[in-house]
């Protein structure tokens, strides 16, 4: 015979369990809410909209859009064209010594034009300097520290259009180069690990923006945005939705 009391006690158990599965998420940007308000204040809204035509998981994904247009230039500057999604931490996450784990997904309908494309960086908030950022040529990924010319790698088809592909990146925040490293996943493969000084200063709030910026061009280029989370553990950015890495899209 069931023991209610058991049951009950069981059940309670469990309950307590869920939450605390969910825990380690520390923020995400997956557009489910509909919009962008998971964001924080976006650089040229104009480019910037929520589809649910394709998607990386769930009902909707944020998508970039570029058109040459006047909209798009970055303060009068004609030869810069930009539109991304921002997102920040509060302070004292990026300081001196800490951890971040963040990952997105992006797909792109066709591929892009033979300019450098910045798809990804961490910035400043005080400076505005940048320190490390992924780009696109084409269809190439490659991943660089910002204050160097030449990148750290490359994928040359890490970037192809008509599939969702994901990145995942672990940084160790520090001034000092020999402490401050970016490792970084492509899709599930692991691209090492390199160090360098990725913090201005030790108190910077860094900061992520993802979309396109790009030198001025007429060309009309569009790129979808999804799954994007920070997480507070290894386990956690490597293990989620891995199993969408990949995903076409209907339309393809």
């Amino acid at each position: 015979m069931n023991n209610p009391l058991r049951f009950f006690c069981s059940a309670i158990a469990l309950a307590s369990v869920i939450p605390a599965a969910n825990a380690s998420i520390l923020w995400q940007g997956n557009f489910e809410t509909g919009d962008i308000s998971q964001w924080n204040t976006p650089i040229n809204p104009a480019g910037l909209s929520v589809t649910s035509e394709c998607v990386f998981d769930g009902k909707h994904a944020g998508k970039v859009r570029l058109t040459g247009d006047e909209s798009f230039l970055w303060k009068g500057n004609k030869f810069l064209n930009r539109s991304e999604f921002h997102h920040r931490n509060t302070a004292g996450m990026t300081h001196e010594g800490k951890e971040t784990f963040f990952a997105f997904s992006f797909y792109l309908p066709k591929q892009f034009s033979e300019h450098k494309h910045e798809l990804s960086y961490w910035e400043s908030d005080k400076s505005w300097q940048q320190t490390l950022r992924f780009n696109i040529t084409g269809s190439e990924l490659s991943f660089q520290e910002s204050a160097a010319k030449e990148v750290l790698w490359k994928l040359p088809n890490g970037a192809e259009p008509g599939k969702w592909h994901r990145i995942a990146i672990h940084i160790h925040w520090s001034t000092d180069p020999q402490q401050g490293s970016a490792e970084v996943w492509v899709n599930g493969k692991h691209m090492g690990k390199n160090h360098f000084k990725n913090l201005p200063a030790k108190d910077a709030l860094m900061f992520t923006q993802i979309g396109i910026l790009r030198t001025q061009e007429a060309t009309v280029e569009e790129i979808l945005i999804d799954g994007a989370m920070e997480t507070d553990n290894l386990t956690e950015l490597l293990e989620r939705d891995k199993h969408l890495v990949g995903k076409t899209c209907k339309s393809n």
